[in-house]
C-alpha cells in the first residue's frame, strides 16, 4: 500500500508534539540524505508539462510561477515508524503555514509514502519539507530545505548521491532552424545556442540535474544531417563527464 497526495493548496494547520523530539537537518548530498533514502525533485511546471509533451496539445511560453515537487519514501531504516510528512513555510516573523501531507498510523501502515503538489515559487527558500518519524513518546524530525533541490541552486552539493536522484527532466533542449537564415539552432533554459560547445559549456554549469533531449524523428533524423542530432554521442559523454543526467526522446519536427 502506498499514501499518495496531490496538494495544489495551502491551509493553516499544525500538528501536536510527541514527548521527546530529536530534530536533523538533511543537507542535499549527504550520508544523512543517503540513508533515509527518500526520492525528491522540484521543477518548474511548464517544465514539467513540456517534458510529458503537454506542449504539443496546449502550448506554454516562459517559466511558470510554480514549482512541482514530488516526494517518494519508504518506510524501512530509519524511516520504520515514519508518522508523517509535513510542510512548512517559515519567514523571519514566524511561521507562515504549515500543512500535513500524509499521515501513517498503527492502524494504516502503508509502506509507502508519494506526495505530489504545487509551490509558489517567491516562498520556495522558505520551505521545508519534514519527515517524522518514531513512537509515542520518542520522536525523530528530519527537515529537508526544498530550495536545495531547485534546478541550478547554487547553494546545492555539487555532487548529489546518485540514489537521491528522482528521474524527471529539469532542463529540455529543443531543436529548431532559424526562419531567416536557415542555421539548426538548440534552445535550452530559455537560450539559443547556435554551436554544438556553447550548448555543452551550458550544460557543464549545473552538475547532478537532468537534460531532457528532444530530438527530431523522421527523415533527416537518423542521418545525422542536424548537426546537434549528430552530436549526440558527444553530448552523452560530456554529460557523463559532468555528472549531468541526458534523457533521450523524439518528437515530430516541426515545419
Amino acid at each position: 500500500m502506498r499514501i499518495a497526495v496531490v496538494v495544489s493548496f495551502l491551509v493553516i494547520l499544525g500538528t501536536p508534539a510527541r514527548g521527546t523530539l530529536n530534530r536533523n537537518q538533511v543537507e542535499r548530498g549527504s550520508d544523512l540524505e543517503a540513508e533515509l533514502g527518500y526520492k525528491l525533485s522540484v521543477q518548474d511546471k511548464y517544465d514539467e508539462w513540456r517534458s510529458n509533451g503537454g506542449d504539443a496539445v496546449v502550448a506554454v511560453a516562459g517559466p511558470a510561477p510554480e514549482y512541482v515537487v514530488k516526494f517518494h519514501a519508504t518506510a524501512g531504516g530509519k524511516l520504520k515508524e515514519l508518522f508523517a510528512l509535513t510542510l512548512t513555510v517559515t519567514r523571519a516573523d514566524g511561521i507562515v503555514v504549515q500543512v500535513p501531507l500524509a499521515m501513517r498510523s498503527k492502524w494504516n501502515k502503508e509502506n509507502e509514502v508519494d506526495v505530489q503538489f504545487l509551490i509558489k515559487k517567491d516562498v520556495i527558500n522558505e520551505a521545508v519539507l519534514t519527515i517524522r518519524c518514531g513512537l509515542p513518546n520518542v520522536e525523530s524530525s528530519y527537515a529537508i530545505r526544498l530550495r536545495d533541490y531547485v534546478p541550478g541552486n547554487v547553494s546545492a552539493p555539487r555532487k548529489p548521491s546518485p540514489a537521491t536522484l528522482t528521474p524527471g527532466p529539469y532542463h529540455v533542449i529543443r531543436l529548431a532552424t532559424l526562419a531567416d537564415t536557415g542555421e539548426q539552432v538548440a534552445t535550452l533554459d530559455f537560450k539559443v545556442f547556435k554551436s554544438v560547445d556553447a550548448l555543452k559549456e551550458h550544460i557543464a554549469g549545473f552538475p547532478g540535474a537532468e537534460v531532457y533531449f528532444q530530438r527530431w524523428r523522421g527523415p533527416g533524423a537518423e542521418h545525422g544531417e542536424n548537426k546537434f542530432i549528430a552530436a549526440t554521442n558527444e553530448l552523452k559523454t560530456f554529460c557523463a563527464q559532468h555528472q549531468v543526467i541526458l534523457t533521450l526522446s523524439a518528437v515530430e519536427p516541426v515545419y
